[in-house]
């Protein structure tokens, strides 16, 4: 299992590429050269973790029957599946950040890479920088 420790700042060039963080990359399982993203549901940040980590979640909406409910709102897991995208690390380490994703966090020019154990985050500098003042003050 990852385990995605640290913070990184990488440049994004103008055709969304960006290096993923050599660190990050030892940690994906042998054999396995792709990471999953989708945009947060709770901030302006992409989400990010490998491959066993969306299907384990994955296997938490095999236990949860929505047909039983018509109505009720969707389950976070299946926004978290319905909006991932898999994305392979190309040769010298990068990945290409879909356009909707870095709208969705405000990237231009530079990510930030926030290593959170089995997951990880995509953020713009600004408002990784804007999160960790208002934390402070929190």
């Amino acid at each position: 299992m990852p385990l995605f420790t640290s913070t990184y700042i990488n440049k994004v060039d103008k055709k969304g590429r960006v290096s993923v963080p050599a660190a990050f990359r030892s940690t994906l399982p042998s054999g396995d050269q792709s990471v999953a993203l989708f945009p947060s549901l709770a901030s302006r940040a992409i989400e990010g973790f490998d491959y066993s980590f969306l299907e384990h979640i994955s296997n938490k909406l095999d236990n949860f029957d929505m047909l039983v409910s018509p109505g009720r709102s969707q389950d976070p897991a299946a926004k978290i599946l319905s909006r991932s995208v898999t994305i392979s690390i190309d040769g010298d380490g990068r990945i290409v950040l879909p356009q909707e994703f870095m709208q969705h966090a405000g990237i231009a020019d530079r990510a930030v890479f926030v290593g959170l154990g089995r997951t990880f985050q995509i953020w713009a500098p600004e408002e990784y920088d804007a999160v960790l003042v208002r934390d402070e003050g929190a």
